[in-house]
């Protein structure tokens, strides 16, 4: 029986339970409400159907949906089964018997009235929205005027309140999630560290405890970083990981360390965002330094997996981001010049994305 009393994190991962089911919960809460958004508003599979084999690129023409959202929605499609994604082959979609014998008009087994039935759920409007226009909705779905900052999740963080909010919510995730990163790279020599985002800081804390002699820093914008020290030194680790205050997209990332760790990060950001991140990675990392991208990663092909693709609605919701490919890493670090790129599993449905800069 597991208690309370487990001791070291390390050592309670060891002997708790699996909680995949429970992030799976809550990762998962928009994703129906993005299939019901499909079926109803846009009436995807009977459309589809009538087309026949079609590019991601023209349904977003005949449905009128923006690219990053489509791309997570016939992600998750694929991932259901409902439809087939040929990315390799020019990234086709077609409906699948599935979608045709229960999501299509003129079918005898015909969901689409089931699915109609709950059509006034609020995330499917919100849903539908960010579908046609790319633009997220309020984190949580909070009602507008809710808060006195802006709606969105980057702009609330400014809240300090609402920082906190996320910071706890970050650290209780990583709890489980950190201590099994760090065995997933135990061979990654570390000697400084450099997380970038880090939030709580509670995967350096993690890494760090793996390498007794390693040093870290925690990049964090204001007032993160204040939530983020406090939690460091709850933790007992304040004299081998500190934190400096900066915004990881205005100000260059501080050098001197052979390991950079985006945890959980760059799926919060569009492309371009994405590719600065790593450029500025890149140009700060000590030649032969490592990076480590610790994420929730769907598939090359973009076909799943499943709990990856529920998990990539929420994203697509509430910020400019989405879960990104293994595939379109690779494509963007290697463009920056990383080399010897690996993709890992680690917990709950993460991976750890390797790269490495040349010597």
């Amino acid at each position: 029986m597991w208690t309370h009393g487990e001791g070291h994190p390390v050592s309670a991962v060891a002997h708790a339970p699996d909680p995949t089911g429970l992030y799976r919960i809550r990762d998962g809460v928009y994703a129906a409400d993005l299939l019901l958004a499909a079926v109803t508003e846009f009436d995807l599979f009977t459309r589809l159907a009538a087309r026949g084999p079609v590019t991601v690129a023209d349904a977003c023409a005949l449905l009128g949906l923006a690219a990053r959202p489509a791309d997570v929605l016939f992600t998750l499609c694929a991932a259901h089964g409902l439809v087939d994604r040929d990315v390799a082959g020019g990234d086709v979609v077609t409906v699948t018997d599935l979608g045709r014998c229960h999501l299509t008009a003129g079918s005898p087994l015909d969901l689409r009235a089931y699915y109609g039935s709950l059509s006034e759920r609020p995330a499917v409007a919100e849903l539908a929205h960010v579908l046609r226009t790319d633009e997220q909705a309020a984190w949580g779905s909070a009602k507008p005027g809710a808060t006195a900052q802006d709606a969105d999740w980057s702009g609330r963080l400014g809240d300090v309140a609402f920082a906190e909010r996320i910071t706890s919510a970050m650290d209780a995730r990583g709890a489980y999630l950190a201590p099994r990163l760090a065995a997933a790279v135990d061979d990654v020599a570390v000697g400084a560290l450099l997380d970038v985002g880090g939030s709580s800081g509670i995967y350096a804390t993690a890494l760090l405890d793996a390498a007794p002699d390693a040093r870290g820093t925690v990049f964090e914008r204001a007032p993160v970083d204040v939530a983020a020290r406090t939690l460091i030194e709850s933790r007992g680790h304040a004299d081998r990981l500190d934190v400096v205050t900066g915004d990881m997209f205005t100000d260059p990332l501080p050098t001197g360390y052979d390991v950079h760790l985006f945890s959980q990060v760059l799926h919060d950001w569009d492309r371009p965002r994405v590719e600065h991140l790593l450029r500025s990675s890149f140009e700060a990392l000590a030649p032969g330094g490592t990076l480590l991208d610790h994420d929730t990663h769907v598939a090359a092909d973009k076909r799943g997996p499943l709990p990856v693709a529920e998990y990539s609605v929420l994203l697509m919701h509430s910020t400019p981001g989405k879960c990104w490919s293994v595939g379109e890493l690779t494509e963007i670090a290697e463009g920056v010049g990383f080399v010897g790129i690996e993709h890992r599993p680690t917990a709950a449905d993460r991976g750890v994305l390797i790269a490495r800069k040349p010597a």
